[in-house]
Parts: structure tokens; C-alpha cells; sequence
């Protein structure tokens, strides 16, 4: 499965990338196992408290991932 991965704020300065591709096996395609593979290769994403979404909808870890869809880390947002 082709997964596009979208960083913004300091998840896109700690990644150096706005966004990359991932392939996925089939056999682990959770939420949860491609968040553990991007904190191994950016393991300063740990430091902060962030959110992810799949095709612009907030998720949990143990959503399922299909072939082609965009998961983004989002960094804490402020309001004012």
C-alpha cells in the first residue's frame, strides 16, 4: 500500500519534509504500526504531543489504512 504522510508546524522543522511516501504491508496496516516506523526515523516526534489525521478526519491509533490515503501529523495548535 502506497500512504502519503503530511507533516506541519514543528512536526514539518523536526522531519525536514512537508511530506513523503511510506509502504505499507499489507499484513500491518494499522494507524499505530506506520506512527511507530515515523517515531523510529524522527524519534524527536516523541517530544511533542501531536495529532493525526487520515483523509482530513482525526483518527485513532488503531484505524486501519487503505491503499493511497493521506495521514498527517499535526502539532499542537494554539488559539487566539
Amino acid at each position: 500500500m502506497e500512504i502519503t504522510v503530511k507533516y506541519f508546524g514543528i512536526i514539518a522543522d523536526i522531519t525536514q519534509k512537508k511530506e513523503e511516501l511510506f509502504f505499507v504491508e499489507n499484513d500491518s496496516n494499522t494507524l499505530k504500526t506506520l506512527q511507530s516506523e515515523i517515531e523510529i526515523k524522527y524519534p524527536k516526534i516523541l517530544d511533542i504531543n501531536y495529532s493525526v489525521a487520515i483523509n482530513k478526519k482525526i483518527a485513532n491509533r488503531e484505524t486501519e489504512l487503505k491503499d493511497r490515503d493521506e495521514v498527517a501529523f499535526l502539532p499542537p495548535f494554539a488559539g487566539g
